[in-house]
């Protein structure tokens, strides 16, 4: 007996999971074998230069971020499913990437048809997924979250895009009362004295918007706060405050308000999860990240296509804030290329031409919409280590491989 308690007190020490077992060095970073883990269980950081089996298991972990709760806030699928054409051609500069780096999924979408569709190999990270895999995204919940506005806003929840927040009772004696729909929608908010942007933080508190409620905001961070200079400062908590707002606006019906739009507009084939965090509806726990399979993230992007081609009310609403962009300027966050902004999605792509919006989030995940030539260009990744100048960027310019 006492042999076996010896033995299972050496398994526990040298557990991944025991912290304790593990030194941690000046950069917070651990070292379990061959894995890389972080003190606070985040993500890799961009600037760090992983292996294949670190990578291999914070995608693991990633995809299992999220809650039990988080159902209450989840899509059915359709009944009616968008259909997808394929016209499918090998590139090799895809399968190239994908053989080197962290690129885990490359789809390219043109002018009706799925052209290119290809996965990172199983030696890498193609037997981590698959087609049903919902897969995390973070940053472009804050894109899906200004589409979801036109939504709101042509369905008659709210007036328009330059409607203040004034009516929200979470948004009373604090500087939310002052904004407009369209300054959220730019990250606008005018709260810069309130939050930092790196790491993107309340001051006061040092609290992560990713963790909090917009109730718990209001009643803390921004109590009798004041809007200062209407700069752009990108960050979670203006994608937070609109995925809340139109929860209020919908008389707290989102998940209903989402169905229908999942459903009956995009047409998504499998469920379509968003984050929440604690509390009730009305406190505003809704968080900009969701989660949905590869090909229902491409859905929502030819969603937002044909809403732009067709001139609908929701492509009219896309182009009025296409027209309102704001400079990024010194704080160019994203992806790092696209120099302006217009209700969560990135614009002012150098040395492209064409009307392109983007949505981008952390790891190299991009869906970028080419209006003009009816492009889109989708990747999943887990780290920015691919070629995206090349294959997302010229990509969503030139449509074309055959001469790279």
């Amino acid at each position: 007996m006492c042999k076996l308690a010896s033995i299972l007190i050496a398994l526990i020490l040298v557990s991944p999971v025991a912290d304790a077992a593990v030194k941690w060095n000046n950069s917070g970073e651990k070292d379990v074998g061959e894995i890389k883990l972080w003190s606070d269980n985040s993500q890799i950081p961009e600037s760090y230069n992983p292996n294949l089996a670190t990578v291999r298991e914070h995608f693991q972990r990633y995809n299992k971020r999220g809650v039990p709760r988080d159902e209450r806030f989840a899509s059915k699928p359709s009944n009616n499913p968008t259909q997808l054409i394929f016209n499918k051609k090998r590139a090799s500069v895809i399968q190239k990437e994908l053989g080197r780096s962290f690129l885990a999924s490359y789809i390219m979408y043109e002018r009706g048809k799925i052209v290119i569709d290809e996965k990172s190999p199983d030696n890498r990270l193609g037997d981590l997924f698959d087609d049903d895999t919902l897969l995390y995204s973070m940053s472009l919940g804050k894109s899906l979250g200004g589409y979801l506005m036109g939504h709101a806003i042509c369905k008659g929840y709210i007036e328009s895009v330059d409607q203040k927040l004034s009516d929200w009772p979470l948004a009373k004696n604090t500087l939310l009362a002052e904004i407009t729909v369209r300054e959220v929608l730019n990250s606008t908010l005018g709260d810069q004295e309130y939050r930092s942007l790196i790491p993107e933080y309340f001051k006061t508190t040092d609290r992560d918007p990713g963790d909090v409620s917009i109730s718990d905001v209001a009643f803390g961070e921004l109590r009798d706060s004041k809007a200062g200079k209407k700069i752009f400062a990108y960050g979670q908590f203006p994608a937070n405050v609109a995925w809340n707002y139109i929860s209020f606006k919908t008389n707290l019906r989102f998940k209903d308000f989402l169905n229908d739009v999942m459903q009956n507009h995009i047409g998504l084939a499998n469920r379509l999860k968003v984050n929440s965090g604690g509390g009730g509806e009305k406190d505003g726990p809704l968080q900009s990240n969701f989660k949905a399979t590869r090909y229902d993230t491409l859905r929502i992007g030819i969603a937002i296509l044909k809403d732009w081609r067709d001139d609908t009310c929701v492509g009219k609403f896309l182009k009025d804030i296409y027209k309102s962009r704001v400079k990024k300027g010194k704080y160019n966050m994203g992806d790092g290329y696209s120099q302006s902004y217009a209700g969560f999605f990135h614009t002012g792509y150098p040395n492209v031409k064409d009307t392109v919006m983007g949505m981008d989030g952390y790891g190299g995940i991009a869906l970028l919409i080419n209006f003009d030539d009816e492009r889109i260009i989708y990747t999943h990744a887990i780290h920015r280590n691919y070629n995206y100048k090349k294959i997302v960027m010229k990509a969503i310019r030139d449509g074309k491989f055959s001469s790279w």
